[in-house]
């Protein structure tokens, strides 16, 4: 019995290890529309508009093999924040991939400043630190779109007023929402009281929790504690140096009351004299509820006041090693075709099938039975999956004749026929009530 085969029947119980990278994301169970607060006015005097949607809300499908786990979503959810930038929220179609057994990183990777560094466990992308302004040293003037990308323009400090308090997020040009600190929805802020739970996924596999975790980090039983960046201001005033100490490429304006200290990401630097908890990634290997074994994790950063704190969620680089497709852009390789792979469907309204030929009755049942017509479809299998990826139920199917089907529970169950030999297949939502 492979070890991927074993996992697709034992994940719910959690005997297999890493599991939580493939049970944690909050998937669509009932065709859940996402919505928003649209801010139509100036970010001086804002006013919001409640915009409901037709577009698919949270994780769409997960996929999962022996060393990977495929995430699908639209990038958006319900009842996203009042975020105080004009602007639209756009679905997107996001595939990214996710190591299932993240691997220590011998030469570590930048995290990009600009652009997407992990995921939200509902689909909504973790953005760098930057808003994707850098100082132009060659006319000295003021941080421009591109720039040299030596100086980067700190993203809370110059945006952190249009975030809202939803996922501490907003959308970009393109549409796309996306969180930069303090996704709040995704923990509680609860001082002491219970370690956070896991909010997202960083490109390397390692998981991110929320701002409070053991402060024994080899003791479940220790008591909580906020976990702290190790990170502060540095004590310059002039930009000629880096926080690694080497020398600028290209020099940053000189501190002042235009250019405060913290305008920039490389105003900022790690000290372990700082007393954090935290290293330079923004992490620690400890144990926690889902890793009871131990794992690498980030953790969001705020400061005693419950105020996003530098790094805020993912450091300059990250501790594994993360898929660069990822990086490059939100649609990586495919699932490769040598590898087996599970994929747990949610009854996501996108995926509710279209074939006409295919009839499936009566839906909502209340006997819990359902019949699949006869009525030359095209299809030789039938699976009766639940919302936790689970096989129910698995059988062939004769397109002449008609297939009963007693389902084992009240509930929502996907039913998937397909065609062994063209590779045809449809999904559809059951609903016995």
């Amino acid at each position: 019995m492979t070890k991927t085969f074993l996992c697709a029947l034992l994940f719910t119980a959690g005997y297999c290890q890493a599991q939580p990278v493939i049970n944690s994301w909050i998937m669509n169970k009932n065709g859940k529309t996402a919505s928003y607060w649209a801010q139509n006015g100036t970010p001086g005097s804002p006013s919001f508009v409640f915009t409901n949607t037709t577009d698919s809300a949270d994780i769409l499908k997960v996929c999962y093999s022996n060393d990977s786990v495929w995430i699908y979503s639209k990038g958006m959810t319900d009842n996203m924040g009042q975020y105080q930038n004009p602007g639209t929220c756009i679905a997107q179609n996001y595939h990214f991939r996710f190591p299932r057994n993240p691997q220590v990183a011998t030469t570590k990777t930048t995290s990009p400043m600009i652009g997407a560094i992990g995921l939200l466990l509902n689909g909504i992308p973790i953005y760098g630190l930057s808003n994707a302004n850098s100082w132009t040293g060659s006319t000295n003037a003021n941080p421009q779109q591109g720039g040299q990308g030596v100086w980067n323009v700190e993203v809370y400090k110059s945006e952190g007023f249009t975030l809202d308090t939803a996922f501490g997020a907003h959308p970009q040009q393109q549409g796309a929402y996306h969180t930069h600190a303090t996704p709040y929805r995704l923990y509680k802020y609860v001082a002491n009281t219970q370690h956070s739970p896991i909010i997202g996924y960083a490109f390397d596999g390692y998981p991110v929790y929320g701002p409070y975790g053991f402060s024994d980090p080899n003791d479940m039983t220790s008591t909580i504690t906020r976990m702290k960046s190790g990170y502060s201001l540095r004590n310059i005033t002039t930009r000629t140096t880096l926080p690694s100490g080497a020398t600028a490429s290209q020099a940053g304006p000189a501190v002042s009351t235009t250019y405060p200290i913290g305008t920039y990401c490389e105003d900022y630097e790690w000290l372990a004299s700082n007393g954090g908890d935290l290293d330079e990634y923004n992490g620690r290997f400890c144990k926690t509820p889902e890793y009871p074994n131990g794992t690498y994790a980030y953790f969001i950063s705020i400061n005693a006041n419950g105020q996003p704190a530098y790094p805020y969620i993912i450091g300059p680089q990250y501790y594994g090693a993360p898929d660069m497709a990822d990086i490059s852009g939100p649609n990586p390789q495919v699932y490769a075709s040598s590898t087996a792979i599970n994929c747990i469907l949610p009854t996501d309204i996108a995926q509710t099938s279209t074939d006409r030929s295919l009839t499936v009755f009566p839906n909502p049942t209340r006997n819990k039975q359902v019949q699949i017509l006869g009525n030359q479809h095209g299809y030789d299998k039938v699976m009766i999956v639940n919302l936790q990826g689970q096989t129910l139920y698995s059988n062939s199917i004769d397109e002449n004749k008609i297939q009963s089907i007693q389902l084992p529970a009240t509930g929502v169950f996907i039913l998937r026929c397909s065609n062994s030999s063209s590779g045809k297949s449809a999904v559809m939502k059951i609903v016995a009530e």
